[in-house]
């Protein structure tokens, strides 16, 4: 039986955010002065929570010192329109423009930081901002800036609380209108997957270090621009306004809201502002109760008041009926050297402490080809695919992709060079449906600009549906259009490791390394797996093979490397392979006097 909560969603989706506009509109109508300033405090809450959700809620960064743009964009207001003697308006370029570089500032060093460590420099940058404007005579020192002039429009000064709240939600639908924006193009799907897992998303294409900083940049402007309105709100400012509680409460507003929820953050700002003021009768027991309640609501409700819904459950229906001519193709990204191997691995060492995971590898992949490298547990196999990749960075050697050498490159431009790759380890961004997956992959190739996904441009629109088209046919080419909506986490362990090779050819590489695709499947499976490498040779893509299932390996490859304690120890075609005496001896070890077809026979298979 369908829920009733299912067939009201779409109603929901489609009238919810009408009908929350108009209650929006008409509140100066409804409430009395004093609650009119408390709405306004929740639209302020809420452009600030907004601006953080991108950093914490998408991009995964714990920011315990937000309050910082906050204040930076309140000081530059005060600081140009009561000594510069602009508008408030003119002030909002610079408050834009100096929040920008603060949180460049804050973002760039500590980029490659997570968890506890990032918490704690972002706590000392809000902090150091604060005590800046404490010390300094420009800012006022500890008792701040006052007689800032209140903003105005065609000569009419907004004084009054009905047009401050006004001018509150006009900030705020501005920000909901650019944060919505972001958060459902490339640059919202790839902070989502630097917060499922950062190596993969850097393995698949997406430069982890500049979109966090975008992240930061983004936050950073948002708060400075909530930071500006403040200032002309209250006439007056200090630095006890921007404290590392305050700090707090607009993390609360994104986590008991819900992370990367829309809704659920306006509904945080509203707990968060608006319940302490019901509660004002308690006195002093007030905050103790708010305290408890917010306790009670974590534990009950960890996901948060309103969690993110699912971006959709059917995303391709907008696009019609695939037509003849959505077919998956591969554009050819390296620009390869005429004449060049597809790839090109020579002498290629890596050390990990005293142990030589890698010793002297070298081989050559011929376009069109598949190539398997194989070896025992423990042989390197993976690791040489590190080191091609640029997860790992060699300590000798050099890898070329068509003639361009490779080495030295960071993961994602290694992707956009033409060379994609999945993992021994499933590492799907799980959390994400099926077809955003696909989509991530796709990062390398897309060239929509932010400045087009902020103001979802025409040009950023087309580019969305033909990536749509082209997710829907990847999809259909793994046997996976008919679960693109479900989450990646809710899929069979064959189907994930079908939708990481769907998301490895969205890059339309040049040449694809497999690393062991077929563990852990059933015979089945691996009959399909054997089908499916094929068609994509049939691309005119090349593939690299890892796998431990000889039948797959002796299957589907032209050419087999095989490795052992580090050292390529033979190279030929399969026929060849299955009776090199080296070969035989290092998977299943050598017995003296034994005869060379005795140990053919007990070839593993």
């Amino acid at each position: 039986m369908i829920k009733r909560a299912e067939l009201l969603s779409p109603a929901v989706n489609r009238f919810g955010p009408l009908a929350a506009l108009v209650l929006a509109l008409l509140v100066p109508f409804m409430a009395n002065l004093y609650w009119l300033d408390v709405a306004i405090g929740i639209l302020t809450f809420g452009m600030l929570g907004l601006g953080l959700n991108l950093v914490v809620g998408y991009a995964g960064l714990l920011d315990l010192g937000y309050a910082a743009f906050y204040a930076i964009g309140a000081y530059t207001t005060a600081i140009l329109t009561t000594l510069g003697h602009l508008s408030f308006w003119e002030t909002l370029p610079f408050a834009i423009a100096f929040s920008a570089l603060a949180g460049v500032i804050i973002g760039y060093p500590t980029l490659r930081l997570r968890s506890d460590y990032l918490a704690i420099v972002t706590l000392g940058f809000g902090e150091i901002v604060r005590i800046t404007a404490t010390n300094l005579n420009i800012t006022g020192g500890p008792n701040g800036i006052y007689g800032i002039p209140a903003p105005s429009i065609f000569g009419y000064h907004l004084f009054s609380d009905m047009s401050q709240y006004y001018l509150a939600l006009v900030f705020l639908l501005a920000i909901l209108f650019f944060t919505h924006h972001l958060a459902h193009s490339r640059m919202g799907r790839a902070w989502l997957s630097l917060r499922e897992d950062e190596s993969a998303s850097e393995a698949v294409g997406v430069p982890s270090v500049r979109v966090k900083l975008w992240a930061y940049v983004f936050g950073a402007i948002f708060g400075g621009l909530a930071g500006a309105f403040f200032a002309a709100r209250l006439t007056a400012i200090s630095p006890d306004s921007f404290t590392y509680t305050q700090s707090v409460n607009i993390l609360i507003v994104v986590v008991l809201g819900g992370m990367a929820s829309f809704p659920g953050v306006l509904l945080g700002a509203a707990v968060v502002v608006g319940l302490p003021e019901l509660l004002r009768f308690m006195s002093l027991w007030r905050l103790f109760v708010f305290s408890i309640g917010l306790i009670a609501l974590m534990l009950l409700r960890p996901q948060g008041l309103w969690p993110a819904a699912a971006r959709t459950r059917e995303p391709f229906r907008a696009l019609g009926p695939p037509g003849d001519d959505e077919a998956p193709k591969i554009s050819r990204a390296s620009g390869a050297v005429a004449g060049e191997p597809a790839l090109l691995v020579e002498g290629l060492r890596r050390r990990f402490g005293g142990v030589v995971a890698v010793d002297d590898v070298s081989f050559r992949v011929e376009r069109g080809q598949v190539v398997s490298i194989i070896g025992p547990n423990g042989a390197g196999k993976t690791t040489v695919f590190n080191c091609i990749t640029g997860v790992t960075k060699p300590d000798a050697g050099s890898v070329a992709l068509g003639g361009r050498p490779l080495r030295g490159m960071p993961p994602h431009d290694v992707v956009a060079t033409g060379l994609a790759r999945t993992f021994q380890g499933i590492r799907l961004f799980k959390g994400m449906p099926v077809y955003e997956n696909v989509l991530v992959g796709m990062y390398p190739r897309q060239r929509a600009t932010i400045l087009g996904s902020l103001l979802h441009t025409r040009g950023q629109r087309e580019e969305e549906r033909e990536s749509l088209r082209r997710t829907r046919s990847w999809l259909r080419f793994v046997g996976l259009e008919g679960v693109a909506g479900v989450k990646a986490s809710e899929l069979a362990y064959g189907d994930q490791r079908r939708l990481e090779i769907a998301r490895a050819l969205a890059a339309e590489p040049d040449v694809l390394l497999l690393d062991e695709p077929a563990a852990g499947m059933n015979p089945s499976e691996k009959r399909d797996l054997m089908g499916l490498v094929r068609r994509i040779q049939g691309l005119g893509v090349t593939v690299v093979l890892i796998d431990h299932d000889m039948s797959l390996v002796m299957g589907v490859s032209d050419r087999v490397v095989v490795i052992d304690r580090g050292r390529k120890i033979a190279e030929g075609a399969p026929q060849e392979i299955q009776r090199n005496q080296h070969v035989i001896d290092a998977y299943l070890g050598s017995e003296e006097g034994a005869e060379d077809d005795e140990a053919v026979n007990r070839w593993p298979s």
